[in-house]
């Protein structure tokens, strides 16, 4: 359930006995040659309206754009922002939002940078919780991978699984960057893009929807245990 999709008074009526709202925040962001730009958007998306359809708890419009990797503005269309504006925005929408009644904001985002995730948890700590869905253990079915690492193995499976239509198979590049090498771009240190990549990160090759089905599937339990652990029954709880 959408929170743009509702009237005011609807919202009004909704808020007389829920006071929780989901906000999905994606990015505009390349995913090498073979994702869309709206990866992480879509996967947040998805899991949101899931959740919303099992809760009843509203899906407040989703923010597309996030901090991501300055080596990555080389990337034709990738958008970002700074952490401090991002933190500022959200904190002024939610001002808003608690002025009518809203109290808990349960942020979704499938974009792991580290100061993308710093800036939503410095917003209202006591207001907002926020989720970074890749936060769960890999199972042991990937083929050249130990983790999630950017438009992999992992992220190109749940696509295949989720979007099949929005991934171009033929277009999938590997590339692997050395931890001790790509800690630097990690944490912002470089702005340089890095040498001969297309801009993934680990083996999307290797993916495959039903891969796809399994990661989503625990990716998706894991947020309901999160939202089952935020879903406070009163103000006073904070």
């Amino acid at each position: 359930m959408r929170l743009d999709d509702h009237t005011w008074p609807e919202v009004q009526v909704y808020l007389e006995s829920n006071h929780h709202l989901i906000l999905p925040v994606g990015t505009c962001e390349q995913h090498g040659p073979h994702l869309p730009l709206d990866t992480d958007t879509i996967i947040a998306n998805r899991i949101a309206d899931t959740l919303s359809g099992e809760t009843g708890i509203l899906v407040g419009p989703t923010l597309n754009y996030g901090v991501n990797l300055p080596c990555d503005q080389v990337y034709a269309g990738t958008c970002s922002t700074t952490g401090e504006l991002l933190g500022q925005f959200l904190s002024s929408i939610l001002a808003w939002w608690k002025g009518q009644g809203f109290w808990r904001f349960l942020v979704l985002s499938a974009h792991g940078d580290p100061q993308h995730i710093e800036a939503l948890e410095a917003v209202d700590p006591g207001a907002v919780r926020v989720l970074e869905l890749y936060d769960f253990d890999i199972p042991d079915i990937l083929d050249r991978q130990q983790g999630a690492k950017h438009a992999g193995e992992v992220e190109t499976s749940v696509v295949m699984f989720l979007y099949p239509d929005r991934v171009r198979r033929e277009a999938i590049q590997d590339f692997e960057t050395p931890l001790e090498q790509f800690e630097p771009y990690l944490s912002h240190q470089v702005q340089e893009p890095i040498p001969g990549s297309p801009g993934n990160q680990g083996y999307p090759s290797c993916a495959t929807a039903e891969k796809g089905e399994v990661l989503y599937g625990l990716m998706l339990d894991h947020a309901r245990r999160w939202l089952a652990q935020n879903m406070l029954s009163g103000r006073e709880e904070d």
